[in-house]
């Protein structure tokens, strides 16, 4: 099974949060493009749930695309907010029906596809498959759909910037081997640095960094220095980096005053 489905989910849910919409002069609202995503989602978990529980269910979207059925989630719900969360539960349980399906994703259920009155699918589908293009090509035509009615926001720049200087911690390739013993006692100097730099009242926060994507670097840590200079001055002097383990990168970021706040 490949990863999770929910975190495809994030930007049609981003966008029904945000609510900056334009009215919709014809087709489904935002509100009913997300009623119709969230019960898809949920006719399909429920069919992939019925393919573990051993059973021979079959698909069909007639109460997905039925105005009158969407516009009574869109109410339960509460509008554009609950419909959001309606989107996050269903691609929740969508992505776990899928991931519970094992070796029986290969399943062949019928399935019914309507669209705009006309019937475009009837045909068995591998449910594994089904699962996973709900979560892909279908929901990216109705996050399409949303984007053509939303409304951009109008921003201006920020007047004035807060600035920290960033400091990221880079693996080295040759760093020096070390015992169980001496690799503790430096883990306990290093992070003995970072709560000197505290106490300095320099450093704001600190922490390792975790991801395929970038697996040569360790940590990073958020200074308030006003020196770029300064800044690596005091990472240098971590003894994980005077003792060849870490590297720095020192970068400037600024951010739109107030935005951030660290607390001590």
């Amino acid at each position: 099974m490949s990863d999770s489905l929910e975190p495809m989910y994030a930007p049609f849910v981003a966008a029904l949060r945000a609510g900056a919409f334009l009215p919709a002069d014809s087709g489904w609202s935002p509100e009913l493009i997300g009623a119709h995503v969230a019960l898809n989602n949920d006719l399909i978990a429920e069919l992939a749930e019925r393919v573990v529980a051993g059973e021979t269910p079959a698909y069909d979207n007639a109460v997905a695309v039925d105005n009158a059925e969407l516009q009574r989630f869109v109410e339960t719900a509460g509008g554009l907010q609950g419909v959001a969360v309606a989107v996050e539960r269903s691609a929740a349980r969508l992505s776990a029906a899928r991931d519970s399906l094992g070796e029986r994703a290969e399943t062949m259920v019928p399935a019914v596809i309507r669209d705009a009155g006309e019937l475009v699918v009837d045909q068995q589908v591998p449910i594994g498959a089904f699962c996973e293009g709900n979560a892909g090509f279908h929901l990216a035509a109705h996050r399409e759909q949303l984007r053509a009615l939303e409304v951009p926001p109008a921003t201006e720049p920020p007047e004035e910037f807060d600035r920290y200087e960033v400091v990221l911690l880079v693996r080295t390739p040759d760093a020096p081997e070390m015992s169980e013993a001496e690799t503790a006692e430096l883990m306990r100097q290093h992070l003995g640095h970072f709560a000197k730099m505290e106490a300095a009242g320099w450093l704001r926060a600190a922490g390792p960094l975790r991801g395929d994507d970038v697996p040569a670097i360790a940590g990073i840590c958020f200074y308030e220095t006003g020196s770029v200079e300064i800044a690596r001055r005091l990472a240098e002097d971590d003894p994980a980096v005077r003792g060849g383990h870490f590297v720095v990168q020192v970068l400037t970021w600024y951010t739109p005053e107030g935005a951030v706040s660290f607390s001590v």
